[in-house]
């Protein structure tokens, strides 16, 4: 029986063809930069604007747009992405500005396609500005996105990043997911436990609760183990440290370094993650579900590109990293 059980547990990742790699990336590029456009006008970065300014980014944003029918990304874009190139400079709603969480995704990909060296910590961010070059993509240049896709499209084309090494980022992501999603269910357990007694309705659905929980993407098998995380954080990051997957632990829990404000000089200090304010436990959960995200989309776990549906994924490996047999 055991011998069956690890044969399930071994499999072997594959990825999906560099070019379509290659052109998930250019998607998500042209995207994120009509999205810095946006942001930047939203948040008055560009200080006092003249009627010239302002024209300039028109035609930016038009060019942008042109770009992805001129060099085919249309084809390969998603609907929401094609709505948001297309709509009027300054005109995107809420849920636009969120595609700006894609920006970890993007530095998945472009760490698979070889652009990148590595994947920064959990708590960290891929260095925007770098991504941005590594492929050489100028958003108002279509033949600049058909010469990056172009040296993918060979079929001998190799992943420039080995499986091995792949493998292990999976694992590492999962762990990060994993803690994310135990964060939210550890606040939210009491809520959970009081609406197990509650009568079912069909309104449940659209309960405050229910609500969260599907915003924040938690599966539903996982939270039947909310009133058990006090105890179950600490077990799964004592697995992850011995598997390699967590760098150090603090208090029993993942450790994330945090710089102290003022003091230049100073080392950086480890906190738990569960110590952490609720706008950094947001950002980190963040970019955990989009890389997580790029890693199952890459993989062809996952057929479309939507973070919404990410609440329909426990794991990319049959098991969870976290809670993978030592020995398998």
């Amino acid at each position: 029986m055991a011998f069956r059980v690890s044969s399930i547990l071994r499999h072997e990742l594959k990825l999906r063809p560099a070019h379509e790699l290659a052109l998930r990336s250019s998607c998500l590029q042209l995207v994120l930069s009509r999205w810095g456009l946006e942001t930047a006008a939203l948040m008055g970065l560009g200080g006092e604007q003249t009627a010239n300014d302002d024209d300039r980014k028109v035609r930016a944003v038009e060019a942008i747009t042109a770009a992805m029918y001129e060099s085919g990304l249309d084809s390969h874009a998603t609907k929401a992405e094609k709505n948001m190139l297309e709509k009027p400079y300054r005109s995107w709603e809420y849920q636009d500005y969120v595609y700006g969480d894609h920006w970890e995704s993007f530095g998945v990909l472009q760490w698979i396609l070889g652009r990148q060296h590595t994947v920064p910590a959990y708590y960290s961010n891929f260095d925007r500005a770098q991504l941005f070059q590594s492929s050489g993509i100028k958003p108002a240049d279509p033949s600049t996105v058909e010469q990056f896709v172009g040296q993918f499209m060979s079929p001998q084309t190799q992943h420039t990043v080995g499986i091995q090494q792949v493998q292990h980022e999976v694992d590492v992501a999962e762990a990060w997911v994993w803690r994310a999603r135990a964060q939210v269910l550890l606040g939210l357990r009491e809520e959970i436990d009081r609406a197990k007694g509650s009568p079912s309705s069909p309104g449940d659905q659209d309960s405050p609760l229910e609500s969260t929980l599907r915003a924040k993407h938690i599966p539903q098998s996982l939270r039947k183990m909310a009133a058990d995380m006090p105890k179950t954080i600490p077990l799964a990051a004592k697995r992850a440290h011995s598997r390699g997957l967590v760098d150090s632990l603090e208090g029993g829990d993942f450790a994330i370094a945090v710089e102290m404000k003022g003091d230049v000089d100073a080392k950086p200090t480890n906190v738990p993650y569960a110590n952490l304010d609720q706008q950094h436990l947001d950002a980190i959960r963040k970019i955990a579900e989009s890389r997580f995200l790029a890693f199952a989309w890459s993989l062809d776990k996952v057929s479309d590109w939507d973070i919404d549906k990410m609440g329909k994924l426990v794991s990319i490996n049959p098991i969870s990293s976290v809670w993978t047999p030592n020995d398998i």
